[in-house]
């Protein structure tokens, strides 16, 4: 079904050789390979982020097999995990595939749950002149009865007859300029399709096991499958076994107490520096794997990467082919897709990264955001023996406003009732966990792990791509978000700005401290004429400034401006609201 093309010499100079701290498969070789299916068909494995090395990694927060007495390989404890129902941390590999398929198999792909994609769109451009073309062995595997090959001849003759009846109609509306989202309605869905799709290893997994079941081994959309399926196998083959294949070794492991767990802190890479033929982010490289403390015993620091801006640009441009005018540049490109919330192609990279923070911090607020992936350890969140005290200053008083924050400090004798009472709450909690382990209370630590508070510690592994870390970072930046995971959104925020600068400075600039108006906010703001009601959307002196002037030619001499397409999209929202539309 499949074929495979590449010239590593090409690759090398296409997209060069570069070190990483991240972790690099034994599989890297399977970048940039072009697998051909049929005609028309290819799937190219793109990027990818982690392997069997950071499921181990995740799973014990960086602590590796050996913090288990009965110290495991690591084929069998990544078994172990499946057998326990431990999938999140497979969720640190990712994939990311080029594909070109009919729609009818994009049908199956592109629609499942849990994948990114970005897809050629029929509105924005003309479609692709190809399609999926039948094969003998296509048609007469579905047939039953006497006779298949003459009945097979005449159904490709059939076939063949309407794909070019359908393509000559779609030409003629096109050239006829009828609008592109119309005219595509005629094209069959063995036409073909482009798109990006980025999955994680226990989605693609699953997927893999059921589509199996429904299509035949022979089939086409099969094959897509197969190569996909055999692609991730060779990027995480321990991991990819374990997920599909049923495997009891019979291992047992004995959990370590908590406090053996967390009080040690965030750990050091788990491999060495490698080649890598992915992208590298040279200032996102530089802080992998470097702590930054904050929140007294708090540690946080960025492990892992996939892709860059260039990638939010490539996704987008994807959607656009023939007949479309030429494009903007990366930076434009990326901005005003972040400004008209056009988000697909921003979920195209991801950033990954360990905190050892208060439970009330993470995961308890960090992980009301259900789009970050997130883990403890061993599938469960254990709670060390420090706590976290405030400085003195955030002792303060219930605001009476703001019933969920912080309002004014506290006088010297109710500030010190209420740090005394703080402090010692949180040692007899460690005294009665103490006693609870005298009396014989092992690992894991359930009963012991009760009579904590959510002041103490624990660690916490999360990855996102960057549409969603900004959805994060949108809350939990806000002066209303509480002061302890402020401080956690502000290195999260650091790291994205390494990772991703222009789609950050966009997700700030629109998203964070962007505005939106609801429908009764404009009627107000109409019917009161809080604006200046002589104020000219027409007058281009009234737009400059904030970068909304554009110049018309470059000849500095007879240079004059017009407005940006961010421009215009301002004059259109100032006419709405001056009621001049």
């Amino acid at each position: 079904m499949s074929s495979e093309k590449r010239d590593e010499s090409e690759v090398d100079e296409l997209f060069g050789v570069n070190y990483t701290k991240r972790f690099v498969s034994e599989g890297e070789n399977q970048l940039y390979k072009k697998h051909n299916l049929g005609k028309t068909g290819l799937i190219e494995l793109v990027d990818y982020m982690g392997g069997d090395g950071t499921v181990e990694r995740v799973a014990t927060l960086g602590h590796g097999t050996s913090i288990f007495p009965e110290n495991p390989d690591k084929r069998d404890f990544i078994h172990y995990l499946v057998n326990n129902g431990i999938y999140e941390p497979f969720s640190s590999i990712q994939l990311k595939f080029n594909i070109q398929s009919p729609i009818f198999t994009a049908l199956t792909l592109v629609y499942e749950p849990g994948v990114n994609v970005n897809e050629y769109s029929g509105r924005y451009s003309v479609m692709l002149d190809s399609s999926f073309e039948l094969y003998k062995n296509f048609v007469s595997i579905e047939l039953k009865g006497n006779d298949r090959t003459n009945r097979t001849k005449k159904i490709m003759e059939i076939f063949a007859q309407n794909r070019k009846q359908a393509s000559d109609s779609y030409k003629e509306l096109i050239n006829l300029d009828m609008a592109r989202e119309l005219a595509r309605a005629g094209l069959g869905i063995d036409n073909d399709t482009k798109y990006f799709w980025k999955i994680d290893l226990p989605t693609l997994s699953g997927f893999v096991q059921r589509k199996r079941k429904l299509f035949s081994l022979g089939g086409y959309t099969r094959g897509y499958i197969e190569v996909i399926a055999n692609i991730a196998e060779k990027i995480a083959p321990i991991s990819w076994n374990a997920l599909t294949r049923t495997e009891n070794n019979g291992l047992n492991l004995t959990m370590p107490k908590d406090n053996e767990i967390i009080d040690s802190g965030l750990k050091n890479s788990s491999w060495d520096k490698k080649e890598t033929r992915r992208v590298v982010v040279p200032a996102l490289e530089e802080i992998l794997f470097v702590k930054k403390s904050f929140l007294d015993y708090g540690e946080f620091q960025v492990v892992d990467y996939m892709s860059d801006d260039n990638s939010f640009a490539e996704a987008a441009r994807v959607s656009y082919g023939e007949g479309t005018k030429t494009l903007q540049d990366n930076n434009n490109l990326i901005r005003s897709l972040i400004r008209d919330l056009h988000t697909s192609p921003i979920e195209m990279s991801e950033l990954a990264f360990e905190a050892k923070s208060p439970v009330f911090i993470d995961p308890r607020q960090a992980g009301r955001h259900r789009t970050l992936d997130k883990h403890g350890f061993m599938g469960y969140f254990p709670i060390g023996d420090q706590f976290y005290t405030p400085s003195n200053e955030e002792f303060k008083y219930q605001d009476k406003l703001n019933r969920q924050g912080r309002g004014k400090e506290m006088d010297k004798n109710d500030f010190e009732k209420a740090k005394e009472n703080f402090i010692s709450d949180k040692k007899r909690e460690l005294e009665i966990a103490r006693q609870l382990r005298e009396q014989g209370i092992n690992a894991p630590e359930d009963i012991v792990r009760m009579v904590k508070g959510v002041g103490f510690y624990t660690m916490v592994w999360r990855t996102g791509d960057t549409h969603n870390l900004g959805n994060f970072l949108r809350l939990r930046l806000d002066v209303h978000a509480q002061k302890e995971v402020r401080e956690l959104a502000q290195l999260v925020n650091y790291a994205v700005s390494l990772h991703t600068p222009i789609a950050h400075e966009a997700i700030n600039n629109y998203v964070i401290n962007g505005m939106r108006l609801s429908e009764k906010e404009i009627r107000l703001m109409q019917e009161q004429k809080m604006l200046m009601v002589d104020l000219d959307p027409e007058n281009i002196d009234n737009y400059g400034g904030v970068g909304f002037l554009v110049p018309i030619d470059k000849n500095e001499k007879t240079r004059g401006f017009k407005l940006s397409r961010e421009g215009l999209d301002f004059k259109k929202k100032l006419e709405r609201l001056l009621g001049k539309e």
